[in-house]
Parts: structure tokens; sequence; C-alpha cells
């Protein structure tokens, strides 16, 4: 009888998993596209990667049905998703498809195509971490999350990043 009722259980928490995790897909599809698309920059490319880490999470729920934070447990699979695709394509010459709006700050202005070449210029732990604070609006607990992190390290690693960005830009500045 205890078999029964635990394998009733392990449906219910499973059922719920998977409806949290549905919902969370439909509230934050956009933020999921963009994170993908930063790392592909196509637009098919990117709704593969949120089709594949869907699969990827809906095939893990049915191992492991005790997940405490579904949406920092589902962005970590997606980020890893998107670093296995660029891993992959890494060689291929990839091109960028993004308007040239104006960015401006203070006295520079520079263009987003030129953000974003300077943001890939990035280490990959500071890189994801600029995309997801600034770009996506997480909040550095749920970067840490995330990311597999402790909050400090985020700390250190976005001040660290927002120093070579500004370095970066500087020595840009100087050259034009």
């Amino acid at each position: 009888m205890n078999i029964i009722f635990n394998r009733l259980q392990t449906r219910k928490k499973l059922k719920n998993n998977v409806n949290a995790l549905e919902q969370l897909v439909t509230h934050e599809y956009e933020k999921m596209y963009r994170i993908a698309l930063s790392y592909t920059h196509h637009h098919h490319d990117a709704l593969d990667l949120i089709q594949t880490s869907f699969n990827k999470a809906l095939l893990s729920l049915q191992k492991n049905s005790d997940i405490q934070n579904i949406q920092g447990w589902y962005y970590r699979i997606l980020i890893n998703t998107c670093k296995d695709a660029w891993r992959k394509k890494q060689h291929e010459p990839t091109s960028i498809d993004i308007s040239v709006e104006k960015v401006t700050q203070s006295n520079a202005t520079i263009t987003r195509l030129e953000l974003n070449e300077v943001i890939a210029k990035l280490d990959s732990p500071e890189k994801e971490i600029i995309l997801l604070k600034f770009f996506e609006g997480f909040t550095l607990e749920e970067t840490a999350i995330i990311l597999d992190m402790n909050v400090n390290t985020v700390k250190t690693k976005m001040y660290r990043a927002l120093n070579r960005l500004r370095q970066i830009l500087e020595n840009k500045e100087g050259t034009l």
C-alpha cells in the first residue's frame, strides 16, 4: 500500500512541476528567446534551442521530480543547451542579424551592433552575467542560481566585466 501511495505522490509532483514549467515557458518566453538569440544570432536557431531545452527539461523531470526552483533549474538547462550549440558551431562563421540602433551614454554614441560586439569579447561567465543582469533583468541572486555560482562570485565577475567593458569602449572611442 505504501508503494502505491509513493507512486501517486511522485506522479502528483511530476504533474505540478510540468505545469510550473509550462507556465514559466509561457510567461518568460521572450527572455528565453533573447538569451538563445544572444548565442545563435539567428531567429530559427534560437527557437530550436528553446524547444531542445524544453524537451531536455521534460525528460529530466521524469527522472527527478524533486526540483525546488523550477525557474533557476530551467534557465540553467537553457544556457547549457545554448553553450553546447555554440561550441558545435564555433568554427563556422556567424552573421549578426541586429538592427543598427543607437545607444547613447554620456558623450559616447555606439550602435547596438557595436555594443554586442564588445560584449562578445568578454569571457563566457562574464558575458552571461552581463546579459542576464542588464539585458534580461534578473537579480544577482537569480543570476547566481541560473549560473550555479555563489552570489559574491557573481558580483565580483560582474564588477570585473563592467570594468573590462569600460576599458574596451574607452579604447574604441580613442581610435575613432
